[in-house]
């Protein structure tokens, strides 16, 4: 018998107390430590995406800039600071379908709620759940995923398949990376006793449902035929989305090819070591080693759940551990969503060890509640250690840099930024309506853009970098005899070629 906490049992009542406790404790605190406003990286991109319906940067994330479209309604603070808050709010949604997955494989209720609630205050995941981003809403549907086919396996209910089939093809829409759940869910779907020759007749239905949820993508092809201020594909690689195969190159996320397997065998190992480590890091180390326990107390339970969820653990592990980027720790948030479940199951061994060993004598009946109070403690230990890490309450910088940029750049402007400085600048443009006269260049989609099409070509890696920087020089050269040409960073092969002149936080480059 597992015991549990008061007002969190397997009763319907009780799951509903579990599971409301966990919405609004978990979304108090990200609101607490939400970004005020604008933030760099892929988060401004993406409020400018969602403002104008606008293309960005491949696969696209259609029903993110549609569900987005729906918070930027919302009657207080900017675009982005209401997308940030749709970044809480699916954070909280996750927490809370997690609760309902865990609970349902590993029939343990407090060890459900406390696992759920240790991943919320995770690291890597309360960041994601500060900022506009894609990957809360993407962990929401794929829990959602998660709890259809834990649906499915406990009623045999063909509903639930028809169910998991519209979910699942609306997750891909969120992100493609699911794609790589196929073996897993496929494994957790078949292998067991309600599948039967019967339910075969389904398939296509389940098929039908599944391109239903991928209709989102049609969206971008549509969006496309218009001039958007916000268009990537067009601008950076000169691809047309209203043809099938511009929007197969969109989806595939083609442009990012050269990453995926990028690393060569030697250094496979190190990059495993570092996801090793992000995962210790992302459970403060104890959870770390509770998951690893609980992946053995999961497999005398449910040997077909154990291989289901370490498939899914794997699939994302594996592909990110060889995707060859800088910002992939949040990448593997499946993996940590997964592991929260075995954390679950860690818990569970903790309890009844503890029990086991008063029984026996070893230790005093006064601790018959240790394997209760200690999670809850982790649980503490993670809100007090991580708040320090990931609070965005006061993560003004972006906006004060844009704003100053605004004011005080002088008119027709070339402003060349990294990724991080550019997308918030644009926001400002776009959204804000601010400064149409500056040439916003971003510079790393840019690169990104010609790296992959002259890698395509099968050039060295060496020769393309070149190539690429003669070109950028060139772009410089011809607008810097009429317009003013700032760098938001100092470049050492730009330098070479231009003098870097220091005004206020940006350089404005000049020719020797």
């Amino acid at each position: 018998m597992v015991p549990s906490l008061p007002g969190i049992s397997s009763s319907p009542r009780a799951r509903l107390f579990g599971s409301v406790s966990l919405f609004l404790l978990t979304f108090l605190v990200y609101l607490r430590t939400l970004a005020p406003g604008v933030y760099g990286f892929d988060s401004a991109e993406l409020a400018a995406g969602v403002f104008t319906q606008g293309v960005i940067h491949p696969p696209g994330y259609p029903l993110y800039l549609l569900i987005g479209k729906l918070f930027t309604f919302l009657p207080f603070g900017d675009v982005a600071y209401r997308l940030n808050l749709m970044s809480a709010f699916f954070a909280s949604i996750t927490v809370v379908i997690l609760f309902f997955v865990i609970e349902m494989i590993t029939e343990s209720p407090f060890p459900a709620w406390a696992s759920a609630f240790l991943f919320a205050v995770s690291n890597y995941f309360w960041q994601m759940a500060l900022v506009a981003e894609v990957y809360t809403p993407f962990t929401a549907f794929l829990a959602g995923d998660l709890l259809a086919v834990c649906l499915w396996r406990k009623t045999g209910f063909p509903k639930y398949l028809l169910l998991f089939s519209l979910l699942y093809g609306l997750t891909l829409t969120i992100h493609t990376s699911g794609i790589l759940f196929v073996p897993a869910f496929a494994w957790l779907i078949l292998g067991t006793r309600h599948w039967k020759s019967s339910h075969w007749r389904l398939a296509g239905v389940m098929v039908l449902l599944f391109l239903i949820g991928l209709s989102p993508y049609a969206y971008l092809s549509l969006r496309a035929r218009a001039y958007l201020p916000i268009d990537y594909s067009r601008i950076y690689s000169g691809v047309d989305l209203t043809t099938l195969p511009g929007l197969w190159w969109l989806v595939s996320g083609r442009a990012y090819a050269m990453f995926a397997f990028g690393y060569p065998w030697r250094d496979v190992p190190t990059e495993f070591l570092n996801f090793t480590a992000y995962l210790w890091r992302n459970f403060l180390g104890v959870g770390a080693i509770l998951g690893a326990i609980g992946i053995a107390w999961l497999w005398r339970k449910s040997w077909t759940w154990a291989v289901g969820l370490l498939l899914m653990f794997m699939a994302n592990a594996l592909f990110y551990v060889n995707y060859r980027v800088m910002d992939k720790d949040t990448m593997f948030l499946p993996a940590y969503l997964i592991w929260a479940v075995f954390v679950a199951g860690g818990i569970t061994v903790l309890d009844g060890s503890i029990k086991l060993l008063i029984r026996k004598g070893w230790l005093e009946p006064r601790l018959k509640n240790a394997g209760r109070i200690l999670p809850i403690l982790f649980i503490g230990l993670g809100l007090i250690l991580n708040w320090r890490w990931v609070d965005m309450s006061d993560s003004d910088g972006y906006a004060l840099f844009a704003k100053k940029m605004m004011s005080e750049t002088p008119p027709h402007s070339v402003i060349i930024a990294p990724w991080s400085s550019a997308v918030v600048l644009e926001y400002y443009q776009v959204v804000e309506s601010q400064r149409p006269d500056l040439l916003i260049v971003n510079r790393s989609r840019r690169t990104v853009a010609r790296y992959y099409e002259l890698w395509r070509q099968g050039l060295p890696h060496e020769e393309i970098l070149a190539r690429i920087n003669l070109e950028e020089v060139g772009f410089i050269n011809r607008h810097i005899q009429q317009e003013a040409v700032y760098a938001v960073e100092y470049d050492p092969v730009l330098a070479n070629r231009f003098e870097y002149l220091p005004e206020g936080p940006i350089f404005r480059l000049a020719i020797p």
